[in-house]
């Protein structure tokens, strides 16, 4: 990412997100990241690690900076019906954005907006056991998507 993009993530950030919520890391080496506060309607607050390295141009990976767990304590692995790609060394890496969708134009701040509605749907899917996949789904039937 060049300079003039990241000024402009910042001021969305600094425009959309109080300043203590998040942090660029290791900007300039092949480890850049935004780390960033998350907390769900239930109060819950993960921190999420989206890493920087071919941002825009590629979606950004991101993951959760500790394990999440399936709904027998585990883990979670690989799933399509929960849009993650596993746990490994200590951090889930959840499915957010389809490559097919992504765009160069997308920015940090809408990443995020997906990943605190991964969130949400992760905690639902912890207390009903409906698939993230399903409740995304139905998500954008409702929003016209």
């Amino acid at each position: 990412m060049d300079n003039s993009r990241l000024n402009l993530e910042k001021q969305v950030l600094a425009r959309k997100l109080p300043s203590n919520m998040y942090l660029f890391r290791e900007m300039g080496t092949d480890n850049a990241h935004l780390l960033i506060g998350a907390r769900t309607n239930s109060r819950n607050v993960y921190t999420l690690k989206i890493m920087l390295r071919n941002f825009p141009n590629s979606v950004p990976d991101v993951f959760t900076t500790k394990p999440l767990k399936d709904r027998q304590g585990k883990n979670l692995e690989v799933s399509h019906e929960l849009h993650n790609y596993g746990t490994t060394n200590g951090e889930t890496k959840i499915c957010h954005y389809p490559n097919n969708c992504w765009r160069p134009n997308v920015s940090l701040y809408k990443v995020y907006i997906k990943c605190r509605l991964w969130l949400e749907c992760y905690e639902i899917y912890l207390i009903t056991g409906q698939s993230i996949d399903s409740l995304i789904n139905e998500i954008n039937r409702q929003s016209g998507n």
